[in-house]
């Protein structure tokens, strides 16, 4: 673990820790091993802080200098067996910012110091209290958007990610343990595991990162939101099928074509997960200047996409436009729509059929008709695993790099043993593999990283 003994961690810190605006009841939180001493200092009633054992609470006042600032229920939660492992106080004052904020200005000069973003949690987790990933779960669930994401974050925050990983991490280090004493005593041709053994080993590791990176990018959709792009020519009605989808007039439509030369994104909310609704440019060769920058940005956002909805005029044949474009698209998960057909059709659906291989929707974005089924579709999709599911585990990007690492490094690995190279090789590779994983678990932060991570919380968690 990141060694961070330094003098600022034994101070004590306090912040405010519920959300600005106004609100019944408002928490100022102190955590350090002068908290009950500062608490005993401004809080009066009938029990001290001095007296209280931990998880107790006293109705009083909180005063500073004489003068009443709010009534308050004080807690108290005595070190280790708090969040911080260390003794905590908290003042649950009344929700008024003014309120919040004079309790906290007297706290501070009763000798605690206002805490960093995130310092509650990071002293958690140098605590020893939760791993990383425990961490990071914590600022997922205070963000969450969706009830979805909710409960991947709270799955998060139960260890699931930090036990799987070290259990795997200790099962490469015992393999590279075999592998070096058999390198140490290579003279002495003693062998300590077999090729065979190593494969299998590799192998069950390797299809447990595979899985613990598919639920973790399943676990970014959730908290990020799924990337849903709508693309199509040119006055396809793009536009309208966003509008209609956000159920409110959000972009320009004209029936001329190239009125989007920008991508205009939004969020809604579909079946409890957040899905981030792109508008694109109709990508043209024949683009104006000012409109190929728009046509560019398109471009990308469709390969970054997680899914697209392709969509095609039902009123007109297949044009060369749109065969390129479902070329363009190959390999992106996708959802074929053929819209306008409450005009007359000209579209040949199974020549489309033939192009895409999907499944087509029928829609029409002006009308309403068909986007119940198309919202079905894509909840769908999500539920299924197709782009997320339930059993998603909450993750950063962070995360999601150090966990492709490890894989790739056991991929690697595994290829070493089929060429039939020296255990050296394969050595190397695990080395790499469990590196990248004691930098997801926080064994091999530094303290800069570490800083960097809890920056992005909240004062106060």
């Amino acid at each position: 673990m990141v060694e961070q003994k330094r003098d600022q961690d034994s101070d004590t810190i306090a912040a405010i820790a519920t959300a600005p605006g106004l609100a019944g009841i408002g928490i100022v939180r102190l955590s350090g091993p002068e908290a009950l001493r500062i608490a005993e200092t401004l809080f009066q009633g009938e029990r001290k802080p001095s007296g209280m054992k931990g998880f107790e609470a006293g109705y009083g006042w909180i005063k500073d200098g004489g003068e009443k600032l709010d009534e308050a229920i004080l807690l108290v939660m005595r070190a280790p067996k708090s969040y911080t492992r260390q003794d905590v106080a908290e003042f649950q004052c009344h929700g008024g910012p003014v309120a919040l904020r004079r309790v906290l200005e007297a706290v501070l000069r009763a000798g605690a110091r206002l805490a960093e973003p995130g310092e509650f949690t990071k002293r958690a987790f140098l605590a020893g209290r939760i791993d990383l990933a425990q961490a990071e779960a914590v600022a997922s669930l205070v963000f969450a958007q969706t009830s979805a994401s909710a409960r991947a974050a709270l799955r998060g925050l139960s260890g699931e990610l930090g036990n799987k990983i070290k259990i795997i991490r200790r099962e490469l280090m015992n393999l590279l343990a075999d592998l070096e004493a058999g390198l140490d005593f290579a003279e002495e041709e003693i062998e300590f595991v077999s090729r065979e053994r190593v494969r299998e080993h590799l192998e069950r590791n390797l299809e447990q990162m595979t899985e613990l990176c598919r639920r973790a990018q399943a676990g970014m959709i959730l908290s990020e939101g799924v990337k849903l792009v709508i693309a199509g020519k040119p006055n396809v009605g793009k536009s309208t099928l966003m509008n209609a989808l956000l159920e409110r007039d959000r972009v320009i439509v004209t029936p001329h074509p190239g009125t989007t030369r920008d991508v205009v994104e939004e969020l809604i909310n579909l079946g409890g997960v957040p899905v981030r609704l792109s508008d694109t440019a109709g990508i043209r060769d024949d683009a104006e200047e000012i409109e190929k920058e728009g046509v560019a940005k398109s471009r990308k956002a469709i390969q970054e996409a997680d899914l697209v909805l392709l969509m095609l005029d039902a009123s007109e044949p297949i044009s060369e436009y749109d065969r390129k474009l479902i070329e363009e698209i190959k390999g992106i998960k996708k959802l074929t729509l053929v819209n306008k057909i409450d005009l007359k059709k000209k579209l040949d659906l199974r020549e489309l059929g033939d192009l895409t291989g999907d499944q087509i929707l029928e829609i029409s974005a002006k009308l309403g008709t068909g986007l119940d089924d198309l919202r079905k579709r894509i909840q769908e999709m999500i539920w299924k695993g197709e782009l997320a599911g339930e059993d998603a585990l909450v993750s950063s990007a962070r995360q999601m790099e150090f966990l492709k690492q490890a894989q790739s490094q056991i991929d690697l690995a595994l290829k070493a043993l089929a060429q039939n190279l020296s255990e050296e090789f394969i050595a190397a590779e695990l080395r790499k593999a469990i590196q990248a994983l004691n930098q997801l678990s926080g064994e091999a932060l530094t303290e800069e990283m570490l800083n960097l991570i809890f920056s992005k919380f909240c004062v106060g968690k």
